[in-house]
């Protein structure tokens, strides 16, 4: 019957017209915030962070083999860094919650740790270079056989090549507005030390590659 239909087909109807609402304002929401990024990125255009290795210093550098061959050999090391981090943007400032700094010997996955370091929290101001000098200390560091002899070598020609690798949470600041937090991860490869008093003074700053994710 005609009224029978009306009746049944009201319901739906209004389900269709709610679920229409819905979708409509999903999409209005993604639009929006789409624009509010534009004009986040118009305003503020930022700039990559910039890292780098501005000096390198070891002492103390000392390796130490079981007699007879049995056992692990240690590394007893103390590296002093000196990381430069630059924020060349205008209106983005920084907030590191942590950063820890590692010392590796080699590269990959596989190159063993030899020193870690932690750095106190800090701010970062716009368009500044912070300057962190970081000592990262090797206390009977394991290191397989192969390694060490190659650090056995090293030793031997004056100098030692190390990866330092940066890991870090922070967060951004536009005027009152604060990000949510990030993972920023810097590799500095290769850092060549030499292992001579005098070394610092022909050191040669080495530049990051960093992520942020």
């Amino acid at each position: 019957m005609p009224g029978s239909r009306g009746v049944a087909g009201g319901p739906r109807a209004r389900r269709v017209a709610v679920l229409r609402c819905v979708v409509a304002a999903l999409v209005v929401t993604v639009l929006l915030a789409g624009l509010a990024v534009l004009v986040f990125w118009l305003v503020v255009r930022p700039k990559p962070i910039e890292y780098t290795v501005a000096s390198a210093v070891v002492r103390h550098f000392n390796i130490t083999v079981p007699p007879g061959g049995g056992g692990t050999a240690a590394l007893n090391a103390t590296f002093y860094l000196t990381l430069a981090a630059d924020n060349p943007n205008r209106r983005l400032s920084m907030r590191y919650e942590s950063l820890e700094l590692y010392v590796h010997y080699g590269s990959g996955e596989e190159a063993p740790q030899l020193a870690v370091a932690n750095v106190p929290d800090f701010r970062q101001p716009s368009r500044n270079e912070t300057r962190l000098e970081v000592r990262a200390v090797a206390r009977s560091a394991p290191v397989a056989d192969r390694a060490a002899q190659e650090l056995e070598h090293d030793r031997a020609a004056g100098e030692v090549g190390v990866e330092v690798r940066v890991r870090a949470r922070v967060c951004f600041k536009v005027g009152l507005v604060r990000s949510r937090h990030y993972d920023m991860r810097a590799v500095c490869s290769p850092v060549v030390i030499g292992l001579s008093p005098t070394s610092a003074r022909s050191f040669r700053s080495v530049p990051c590659d960093v992520a942020i994710s």
